[in-house]
This record gives C-alpha cells, structure tokens and sequence, in this order.
C-alpha cells in the first residue's frame, strides 16, 4: 500500500511565513525602540527566539523526511543552505563595508574584523572574544554588523545538527530515544546559562553563545521529531482542530505580552526564561504551521505572509538601516515619521534583495541565471544582464543615501543615544579666573606654576572621561595635549551595586584590574597631570565580595571609598604626575535613557562625594588638588537637562564638553 500523499514530503505551510513576519516585525521594532530612545515593545528581542525555534523545526522536518527517502546528503543540505543565506548577506556586506569606507571612517578598523566573523558564521563569538556589550548604552555608534549574531548561532546549529540525525539514522534510533537525547541538550543548554549568568555583570555573553542559546533550535528539533509535520492531514477532527486552536492562539497572547513587558536585562530571562519562551514559540509554530487550523489560515493571510517571505532580508539590511538614520543623530526626522522611514527604506532593500538576489538564486542556482539557454534559445542570459545592474545601482543608491546621512547629520542626539556624532564646538577664549573655581588645600599652600602650554593631561576613571575626549573641543589642543586613559564602566570601587530602577552592576567583574591598568597607561603616557574622574559609580550602596553590604555615606562606607581613592592617586603619582581630582557635577539622569541609575541624581549623594574628594586631597601636603566642574549643571535647568550637553544627564556631549573645559581649564592652567 502506497503511503497518503502527506507522509511523501513536507507541505508547504503559508502560516509558518506569518510566524516569521510577526517575529521579524518583533525585532525591527524592538531595535528602532533601542536606537532612538523610545520604549517600542522592549521585548521584541525574542523574535529572535522565535526563529531559532523555526529553524529547528524545519531542518530537522526536512533532514528526517530525506532520510525516511534514502540517506541524508551532507553535500546537497549545504548547497541549499547557502544558496538560501549567502547571496543576501553578501548583497549588505558589500554595502555595509561600502558604507563604512566612505562614510563611517571611525568604524572602518572595527568592520575588518566584523566582515572576517560575519562570513565565517561566528559573529557571536567574535562578539564575545572582543568583549562587546549587546546593552551598553555608552561609547561610539554600535557596529553594524552586531545582529549577525543570531545567523551565526543559527549557521553553527546547521553544521553540527545534521551529523547528529545521521548517527540517529544509522543506529536507527527510535523516536522516543531521539526526543530524550534533544530534550537533554535542552536542559543542558538552559542550565548552562542559568550557571553563567551574573545579575550584576553584562549578560552578553549568555545572550550571545552558541551554548546558552542552543535550547532554541534544540526544542525546535523535539517539536518536529514529537509532531512529525511531514504527516499532517489537511483536515483534523472538529474538537481537536478547536483545541489546537485555543492552545496555539494562548501561546501567541501571551508571547505578545512577553514582548511588551519583558526587558533584555531582566534575571527571569537568564534564568529559565528563554526556555519558557522558545516552548511558547514551538507551541505556536506546532498549530500555526498545521495545516488543518484556523491558527495556520489566520497567520497565511496577506500581509503576513509577504511579509514572511522577505524576513529573512528584512532582519538583513534592518540593523543597518536603523543605526544609520538615527533620529536627531543622523537626520533631523524624529519620532514616528523616522520610524516609518526606517521601516519604508529596509522593506524597499529588503524588496530589492528578494527579488533580484535571493529568489533567482534560490531557484536557479549561483551560475544558472548567466548560463547560456538550451539550442535554440540563443545565448541569452536566462536573468537579463538589466536586473544585475538594476541591482548595483539601486544598492549603491540605498548605501549612498544613509552614507549622506552620516556626513549630513547636524542634530544633537537623543537621551541615552549615542556619541559619535554632532557638530564640533569650540572653546574660543578663556575667562582669566574660573568662578567655579575653588583651590585645594594643598595648592594655597604650596602653589604650583601654570601648566606650560601644550602638557600632556591625562584622564583616569570611568566613561564620563571617555565621553568628554570623545567630544573634546576641536581647539582643546591650544592650551593641552589631552589623553584618554579612562576604562569604561569602571571607577575605584570593587563590588556589586544596584539601583531603585533596577539597574545592576558587578563592578569586581568588570573592573578587578583598574589600578594596573593606570598604572600601565601612567607609565606609559608620563603625563604632566593625572585629572580622576569618578563618582557615576560610587553614590550606591556597595555589596562587598567578601559579604555584606555597606550603605552609602556611612562610617564604613566612607573609609572603604577613600582607600580606593588614595590608592589609586599613590599609584598615579609614582610616575610623576600631579593628580587633580575632578568634583562630580550635578547629574541629571534622564528617566527616557537606557540604563537609568535615579541614585545619581540625588544632589546629596554627590555633595557626600565630593567632600570625600576634597578631604583626599587636602590629605597631600602638595601635588593632588580638586577640579570644580562646571555650576550651571547644578543652578541652570536647560543646561543640567540638555541633550546637547550631556545626552543622557551624565555623559558629556558637545557642548557639555566645551563648558566642563571652559570651567576646568583655568583651574589647570593656573592663569
């Protein structure tokens, strides 16, 4: 008796390419919400998870129908494989590193290596190896690469998978012993990053490894080897197709909610929660992908389905596209007219790429579309040598118009946005006094003569300095030669801290090794003067490595500070150098900005701060003085709160920088 058609081959499910249109539009939402500071469903990240689950379920399908056929064949999976992957990718890559050539000259060096990880399928690897944060919210403009993470764990689950099914095939392992061996690899997968995961670290390396994601793609497999999708009916049963359908339509609520509620940083993620997520997804996948459910018509309905069928270049060229038209970065469009930009100009890439890169390869073949015709079809190419050139040009021209973005942008950025950009401010001429200016202790008694023009000054501490040299004033380099020897995320103290807001940090983790890395860079640089700033890290309560906590401003606290503080001057001072600590300013954290510390803003905290720094420095009978920062952060609102001056409250932009050094450099330059 021959088999019923269903179990000769895999159907064709149309609600699967709804799946994929709502998983995509999850992520391009979630990265236009990260990349203009606006709360667009926070959790669309797990679209992500979404397509690990999907590409779990469809190869293991496609691989266990082509054993039941024969023998698995490695060669021709991988043929498929790239012909579906690589021409799309290599279509970005080339405008990406086009991009960055022309147009994004500071990420050029950057993007070397990121084209090498890219196509090599380890990005998220590479990512790691480079200690790169998928959450920080301080520093350059993220690469543009970044969101091939996910392809690379994808492409790494292809590579291994496939040997996996042919060992099952040929110790003809039973159903139920595969499902144990997966479900295993799940469980591993899941403890595995419960066992890595550090509340108070960055989770990048949980959120980017191939290990700790595997679970996705895994459970994927299971779905497929339990539900065997090659066999479905295109009619069920009326109670089991209603129970399905309430099954897979509560499983799609509540992802929806998930994905509205739930932040990329949140514990419960780490901590089972992708889990929780991907069986989610493998219950909608399982009924949406069922041919015989009202689930699986719903989701392949127009648009969804078009949709679908170009998620794959819309996930592609989306990264790009959004952290190149910026609002008020990049252009001046803000709000949701950039969003529906941003959204117009990756479907128009993604149409592009569909169209005359992805399906004529996906059809013919890499060489088929320029090979001659058959006799007596002349020697024509089958695709018309028009459509490649349509296709450079039209490439070239959506690169070329977010490159004239970048040399265009004039706006400032918005709160927790980035800091690469902007126009240049100057300091023009210096006032002869300072009237933030307040001498330290040790200089009324022991002056100092004035810095000679041009002095190396070097800053130590934490991303406040980075942020500052960032954005230096273009004509800084007339009164000194200023250096950057700051380590970002780090200032003096090590232990953990958390905030109200529920931002955590483990600074030992991160920043054990800060007085040698000063030491090194001091003895290196050999600076005239060694200016410290710190205090965006030390107004919290401090959980200490060896246990306890000691809440901020007591007794204990205030001992624990001042010997890292004397610590690191000592050590600043071996190589010469006279130390000047800067006060912390008035921060204003703006509640809109990613990573919001609301402790850093309670003007008490950082008086108790700087009276610290000032008593440090009278301790010095010469050579280390304070540096008052400038007052209109304290007493002028549209100063203190200003995107232009500081883009998050804290870090310094622009025009912030040119007023810290107007402040500051009388008091260094002892005029």
């Amino acid at each position: 008796m021959s088999r019923p058609p269903e179990a000769h081959g895999l159907r064709y499910a149309p609600g699967l390419d709804g799946i994929r249109a709502l998983a995509v539009f999850a992520v391009v939402a979630y990265h236009i919400g990260t990349t203009s500071n606006a709360t667009v469903l926070p959790g669309g990240f797990i679209g992500v998870d979404i397509f690990f689950v999907l590409s779990g379920y469809l190869i293991t399908s496609l691989l266990v129908v082509e054993a039941q056929h024969g023998r698995i064949s490695i060669k021709k999976f991988y043929i498929r494989r790239a012909r579906r992957l690589l021409p799309a990718l290599f279509a970005m890559l080339l405008v990406v590193a086009a991009i960055g050539v022309f147009w994004l000259p500071q990420q050029a060096a950057r993007l070397r290596g990121d084209l090498l990880a890219s196509l090599g399928y380890v990005t998220n690897w590479w990512l790691i190896a480079e200690n790169s944060s998928y959450f920080a919210t301080a520093g350059d403009r993220p690469p543009l690469l970044t969101h091939l993470w996910s392809l690379a764990v994808e492409e790494q689950y292809y590579l291994v998978w496939p040997l996996v099914l042919m060992a099952f095939a040929a110790v003809r392992a039973r159903r139920g012993l595969m499902l144990l061996v997966v479900l295993a690899g799940v469980i591993g997968s899941t403890a595995a990053a419960a066992i890595m995961y550090d509340p108070f670290s960055d989770p990048s390396r949980v959120y980017y490894g191939t290990d700790t994601r595997a679970l996705a793609p895994l459970l994927g497999a299971a779905l497929a080897i339990a539900v065997q999708p090659w066999r479905h009916r295109a009619r069920l049963p009326r109670r089991t197709r209603h129970g399905l359908d309430v099954l897979g339509i509560t499983a799609l609520l509540v992802l929806a909610v998930v994905a509205a509620i739930l932040r990329d940083t949140d514990d419960a993620l780490y901590l089972g929660g992708f889990l929780v997520i991907a069986a989610l997804a493998a219950v909608v996948i399982g009924v949406g992908g069922h041919p015989g459910t009202a689930l699986g018509e719903m989701l392949g309905t127009q648009p969804l389905r078009w949709l679908g069928e170009r998620s794959y270049a819309i996930y592609l060229w989306h990264w790009p596209v959004v952290l190149l038209t910026r609002p008020g970065v990049d252009i001046p469009i803000t709000g949701w007219a950039n969003a529906a930009l941003r959204i117009a100009i990756t479907i128009l890439l993604a149409e592009i790429s569909y169209w005359l890169i992805e399906r004529p390869i996906r059809r013919s073949g890499f060489i088929a579309p320029f090979k001659a015709r058959p006799a007596g079809g002349g020697t024509r190419p089958r695709v018309p040598i028009l459509r490649t050139v349509v296709l450079t040009v039209a490439m070239i021209a959506g690169g070329s118009f977010l490159g004239l973005q970048l040399s265009a942008a004039s706006g400032v950025p918005a709160a927790g946005g980035p800091i690469d950009a902007g126009p240049e401010a100057t300091l023009g001429p210096l006032p002869t006094t300072s009237p933030s200016a307040g001498p330290s202790p040790s200089d009324s008694a022991s002056p100092r003569p004035p810095l000679p023009k041009g002095a190396k000054v070097a800053f130590f501490g934490d991303s406040q300095g980075m942020t500052l040299l960032i954005n230096k004033p273009a004509d800084i380099g007339k009164y000194i030669n200023a250096v950057d020897a700051t380590i970002e995320g780090c200032g003096i103290l090590l232990g953990k801290v958390a905030s109200r807001s529920g931002e955590k940090r483990n600074l030992t983790s991160n920043c054990r090794n800060w007085r040698p890395e000063w030491q090194r860079e001091v003895d290196r640089l050999k600076p005239a003067v060694a200016v410290v700033m710190v205090g965006a890290w030390d107004v919290f309560d401090l959980t200490l490595d060896t246990g306890g906590t000691l809440a901020f401003g007591t007794a204990a606290w205030d001992t624990n500070f001042t010997q890292a503080l004397t610590n690191g001057i000592d050590t600043l001072r071996t190589a010469g150098a006279e130390v000047a600590l800067s006060l912390l300013p008035c921060y204003r954290p703006l509640k809109k900005s990613a990573g919001f510390w609301p402790e850093r803003g309670d003007d008490d905290r950082t008086r108790h701060v700087n009276d610290l720094l000032r008593a440090a420095a009278a301790s010095y009978a010469t050579g280390v003085r304070t540096l008052e920062p400038p007052v209109e952060f304290c007493t002028n609102p549209a100063i203190a709160t200003n995107t232009a001056y500081r883009w998050d409250g804290i870090h310094y932009y622009k025009k912030g920088a040119a007023l810290y050094f107007s402040a500051v450099l009388p008091q260094l330059l002892q005029v």
